[in-house]
């Protein structure tokens, strides 16, 4: 069989590898030729007019060959290559990023040192890409290389690792040539000797470069150490240029922060970009897209911004200053309540469609779902996980965040879990939702329930705390008399109970579900419904749960509340704790929405506070913290328990009690769970967390994000 290096001839389906490794499937040496002294030197040589026997290689039938792509240039990638898969004789088209990505891995250890991986990932791209330049003709079409070591080691299957994936998309933009020309780049093993002293300037030699590496050399010099005489790297990497054109939308306590790509990214794929508000430094980081939200801004204060963009080199300069803005609280709104609608389940398409990934902010539209208003600031509802297949929580928040400094929902992996929020809308009428997993593979369903919405206008109701109140105890007949049946609605009446007056048209308060005898999930609103297609409270067998609910009362002042389980045997036993209500006309508090912020944690002294002791109240200060103004009567926020030593419950309210009554959110030990609480603040604006255990020894770590605050309504 023989072979010619002239781009002009037609390559035979058996032509062989010119350069290859010894790590993965086949061996160790340059597949599919023998070398006698002197032969190496053909390799990587653009045209060559000798022609070379080549034994003991059998050709692989083409059965089918894909189009020709006609690639011409030597300084853009092709964006497929066509492999011939040997054990088939089909050609497949493959994204050529991929499969460069997928060869590194496999020719390439991952425990080698970056730098050598970096420059073997710069050898095999150009390898193909060489290839792509002269395509092997073949019955009904082309095709650019073989999928065995003949060409190089290829397989959709291979598995490919961060230090890979790295090394292929850090030196995408770059290529190796020698004396002005593009060339194959071969490569193959060598022996494991000092760096670069068995290089013959065509062939990059793996063991040899792997020493290059732990010497500290960077991959353009390990390659021209190979290449040379005559070797540069073409597009050779730099910093990028100053993104252009920056602007803000200032927002509540936040501002959107809006840019355009950099004239020049320095020949390197741009990693991210940070935007960074004058004077006070705060940050927000995008690694996709062109804009992302700085938190934590000071209403009425105003704001500039500038903007970096960062490549594989590093950051590059500044943009030029945004004009100024200055983010504005909306004013105090007051409540509608809805009956209880799903408008996103992402099983479903219903919002958004498919699984959350890990650590990848998504938006959905509220205004106009489920009865919600273009003039709502804020909803009330109900946010439930499911399908997740890692543990980790669930952040609900009017501005996209792909990492997450508060959560809303925490939970395991294999356990639909739901909690209750009250939260801000975008100006876009949006809420956003992330998914926030310790690595980025995992995925997860979400689901969210709106229960009602807050608008600024005079014609909804006014919130009224209270202290928290039992009115519903099936064990002792308070409400109802007994266990609730699945799929049986029952309702206890609300006015008149716990401080409820007769004018009140929803209510605030904790739901908590025990004994029950098969998973299910709760369902509470204003109507009676055997079926619900909506849930409060989701839970397994034998595991106490709670949740917040914000809903609406039926006509007559009444509550229905539904356990559906799977079949229609099991019981439950059902609480329900009141803890303020609505009502119309004045004498009330309207609404507040904030970004949601951390203003307890006890694991690092947030708040003032250290790890709770069981039966020990403890108070803090929410005036003043995450943007609660001192005239604040009650808050909304988020109650998460951490690092217990014991079961039992967490206790929230305006007043110490170390022995309560009440309970906001049931737990057993080691087990991270939150729920949500609308909670009246003491008359000087602190509230009281009490862990109750059921001994005085246990302590645990607890978390409170605020999400809003109710201010007093003028009469």
């Amino acid at each position: 069989m023989r072979y010619s290096m002239s781009p002009a001839t037609s390559y035979p389906s058996d032509e062989p590898r010119t350069g290859s490794r010894g790590w993965g499937p086949g061996s160790g040496r340059l597949r599919g030729v023998s070398k006698p002294a002197g032969v190496i030197a053909w390799l990587g040589i653009v045209a060559l007019a000798a022609c070379l026997n080549v034994p003991g290689v059998l050709p692989v039938p083409v059965a089918r060959a894909a189009t020709c792509t006609g690639w011409s240039s030597t300084v853009i990638p092709p964006s497929t290559i066509n492999v011939l898969l040997t054990g088939s004789g089909v050609v497949e088209t493959v994204d050529f990023e991929t499969y460069t990505k997928k060869v590194v891995a496999a020719e390439w250890p991952s425990t080698w040192p970056v730098e050598t991986l970096k420059a073997g990932a710069v050898a095999v791209k150009q390898y193909a890409w060489y290839k792509a330049l002269h395509p092997r003709s073949a019955t009904g079409g082309c095709y650019d290389v073989r999928d065995d070591s003949y060409d190089q080691y290829y397989s959709p299957s291979t598995p490919t690792t961060a230090n890979h994936i790295l090394a292929v998309e850090s030196t995408w933009d770059q290529s190796v040539l020698k004396d002005g020309a593009f060339i194959l780049t071969s490569y193959g093993p060598g022996g494991d000797v000092p760096c670069g002293s068995d290089h013959t300037g065509w062939v990059l030699k793996q063991q040899s470069a792997r020493r290059c590496g732990l010497n500290g050399m960077k991959w353009g010099d390990i390659l021209l150490t190979y290449y040379s005489p005559g070797g540069s790297i073409q597009n050779s990497p730099t910093l990028p240029g100053p993104p252009t054109a920056v602007s803000a939308i200032p927002g509540n306590g936040y501002a959107q922060v809006t840019w355009s790509a950099p004239e020049s990214d320095g020949n390197s794929k741009i990693l991210s970009y940070t935007a960074t508000s004058g004077p006070d430094g705060k940050t927000c980081t995008a690694t996709s897209g062109t804009s992302c939200y700085v938190e934590g801004l000071s209403n009425g204060s105003a704001y500039t911004f500038t903007v970096t963009a960062r490549n594989y080199v590093g950051d590059g300069p500044a943009s030029a200053a945004s004009a100024p803005v200055t983010p504005v609280a909306p004013p105090p709104a007051t409540y509608h309540p809805l009956t209880p609608a799903r408008i996103l389940d992402s099983r479903t398409g219903t919002g958004l469609s498919g699984a959350f990934s890990s650590h990848v902010a998504r938006t959905f539209s509220v205004w106009g779902a489920g009865g919600v208003p273009t003039e709502a600031t804020a909803v009330t509802g109900n946010l439930t996980v499911t399908g997740q297949t890692s543990r980790g929580f669930l952040y609900a928040g009017p501005v996209p965040v792909d990492n997450p400094t508060s959560s809303t929902l925490n939970f395991p992996a294999g356990d639909d879990r739901a909690n209750a929020v009250t939260v801000a809308l975008s100006s876009a009428g949006t809420l956003s939702i992330t998914y926030a997993a310790p690595t980025a593979g995992p995925s997860a369903q979400v689901i969210f329930d709106v229960t009602g919405f807050f608008s600024v206008d005079a014609n909804g109701a006014t919130y009224r705390p209270l202290v928290p109140a039992r009115i519903l105890d099936t064990r002792a007949s308070i409400g109802i008399a007994g266990a609730l049946g699945s799929h049986v609605a029952q309702s206890f009446p609300v006015r008149g109970a716990g401080g409820v007056p007769a004018e009140a048209t929803a209510v605030t308060g904790n739901l908590t579900v025990t004994a029950q005898q098969s998973l299910g999930f709760l369902y509470i609103g204003p109507e009676q419904v055997d079926n619900p297609t909506s849930s409060t409270l989701n839970f397994p067998a034998g595991d106490d749960r709670a949740n917040a609910v914000t809903v609406a009362l039926s006509p007559d002042g009444r509550l229905w509340v539904t356990y559906a389980a799977p079949t229609l045997g099991p019981s439950a036993q059902v609480i329900f704790d009141v803890t303020g209500y609505f009502a119309p006309g004045p004498g009330g508090s309207a609404y507040v929405p904030l970004n949601p912020t951390r203003i307890l944690d006890t694991r690092n002294g947030t708040g003032g506070l250290g790890a709770l002791s069981s039966h020990t109240a403890a108070g803090f200060a929410v005036w003043g913290a995450g943007g609660v103004p001192a005239d604040s009567v009650a808050v909304s926020g988020n109650l998460t328990v951490t690092a217990q030593t014991s079961l039992g419950f967490l206790y929230v309210g305006p007043a110490p009690a170390n022995n309560p009554t009440s309970s906001t959110l049931n737990f057993p030990r080691a087990d991270d769970r939150a729920n949500a609480v609308t909670v009246a603040l003491s008359p000087d604006g602190h509230l009281y967390v009490t862990y109750a255990a059921p001994t005085n020894g246990p302590t645990t770590q607890a978390i409170f994000d605020v999400t809003g605050y109710f201010a007093p309504v003028p009469r």
